[in-house]
């Protein structure tokens, strides 16, 4: 859907956002604007369908600004951290209108309430995960460095606090992987020794970088799609709550297999 879809469409975007002269973060923002409207038209199943429609175009510009960020050659950390925001902001938009959507047709059941804070924990969690291993591979894959030494010193206030509660999930979750990054930099001073590590990285961990891709906002849509076709939205937060969350269980044990086995081999490779 990406490379079919969203990116092609986003591309159009684009370029059509550089010769009206607005930023990545303007893109973000409107994207933002955009998803939330269609958060909120989930409340009705009138208007639930043009909610998730709206949901697709937010998504489309979101993968806008970061094409944006590259034709214009303007790029910071705080914009990423912006753009990171975007999938978060719409979604809790969405999550709330079905938890309103089920209590109009069921009254009192206020419960729908801790379900869907439930389902929004499990989900950021999972856009985390998703996030920190498609862009870590993409960055070494590319001829980037593989611990990611950006200037996140330079954020400060919100910006800074978005950052590091997103980190706290990443360490925790993907400490194993961590720790093979910091070995392969440790060991990869040599130009040649860091391509060739580059290259049994890429070979070790594409398959995963997969799996890890059904976390992504692509699954949730289509969850939210499939969900509102059937006339019953709520069913969208057992999708994540169950559903998205064994996969999330079963890409844990499987990355940290892969890193023990990967850590072991380039072990053996450097001695």
């Amino acid at each position: 859907m990406d490379i079919y879809f969203y990116h092609p469409l986003g591309l159009v975007f684009a370029k059509i956002s550089y010769k009206m002269g607005l930023n990545p973060n303007q893109v973000s923002l409107l994207s933002m604007l955009i998803g939330v409207i269609g958060g909120i038209m989930l409340i009705s199943g009138k208007t639930a369908l043009w909610g998730v429609a709206l949901i697709v175009f937010s998504s489309v510009l979101d993968s806008s600004d970061g094409q944006l960020a590259r034709i214009t050659g303007i790029s910071s950390v705080a914009g990423r951290v912006l753009d990171g925001l975007i999938g978060y902001v719409a979604f809790s938009a969405a999550y709330a209108a079905i938890a309103f959507n089920y209590l109009q047709g069921n009254p009192g059941a206020f419960w729908i309430f801790i379900v869907m804070l439930a389902a929004g924990f499990f989900s950021s969690v999972h856009s985390s995960m998703y996030d920190y291993y498609r862009t870590t591979f993409a960055r070494i894959t590319s001829g980037g460095t593989f611990i990611d030494k950006g200037d996140e010193n330079d954020l400060s206030g919100f910006f800074e606090k978005v950052y590091s509660t997103y980190n706290v999930y990443q360490h925790f979750f993907a400490a194993s992987h961590i720790e093979v990054l910091k070995y392969l930099d440790s060991n990869s001073k040599d130009s040649l020794v860091r391509k060739k590590l580059a290259l049994m990285y890429e070979e070790h961990n594409l398959k995963n970088v997969h799996g890890w891709n059904m976390l992504g906002d692509n699954s949730k849509i289509l969850g939210i799609l499939f969900a509102v076709l059937l006339g019953r939205a709520y069913l969208y937060f057992l999708f994540v709550i169950v559903f998205l969350t064994l996969i999330f269980i079963i890409m844990f044990f499987i990355q940290k297999n892969a890193d023990f086995k990967f850590l072991k081999k380039i072990e053996s490779v450097l001695v």
